[in-house]
């Protein structure tokens, strides 16, 4: 892998974890949980101290898109896809059109959060595209919490404390972290 890619692969992974930390307890009010959680929430099922926030030991599932676009300027513009954005210009349209980069990301989760506004266990997928400028990439991955079935606490894989990559792909390089196959 080029410094270049090097450096992409940072960013993109930097900005879904910024991302997913600003992003996933608004998005988990905002409705963005699976139907059958939207009935528990307003039952009290998964929040019975109505602090907007899973009790301990509740696990729900999240999905949400985002948008990041940025040029060679450092002007960037950042839809969080729940209503909040983050920018240095009005819109994407008002980036150097000669040297922006655009990415698009899919955010898919399974956590508790503990009741509050962290994952305390679970895992969290992220697919980014990007294309433009300086980056033409795809990169996918996968974070898991040490009570995941994955997780094999490797030290060069971790991120968070007990969390660590399980997969962590760049396009042309295929799966960075080459997990272990469990034997069942």
């Amino acid at each position: 892998m080029n410094v270049i890619s090097k450096t992409n692969l940072s960013l993109a992974i930097g900005l879904a974890i910024v991302l997913f930390s600003v992003s996933v307890l608004p998005v988990l009010a905002a409705g963005t949980t699976v139907p059958g959680h939207a009935k528990k929430v307003e039952n009290n099922k998964i929040d019975q101290d109505d602090n907007d926030y899973p009790d301990a030991g509740i696990y729900v599932n999240g999905h949400y898109t985002s948008l990041y676009a940025y040029d060679a300027n450092g002007d960037y513009y950042w839809d969080l896809g729940d209503g909040r954005i983050y920018k240095t210009v009005d819109s994407v349209d008002d980036l150097d059109q000669n040297t922006v980069t655009t990415c698009d990301y899919v955010v898919n989760y399974r956590a508790d959060f503990g009741n509050d506004p962290y994952m305390n266990e679970g895992w969290i997928q992220n697919h980014i595209n990007c294309s433009g400028y300086d980056d033409n990439g795809q990169y996918n991955y996968l974070i898991v919490s040490q009570t995941d079935p994955r997780y094999t606490g490797n030290p060069d894989w971790a991120i968070w404390g007990t969390w660590e990559y399980h997969v962590l792909t760049e396009s042309h390089s295929g799966n960075l972290v080459r997990p272990e196959n469990h034997v069942i």
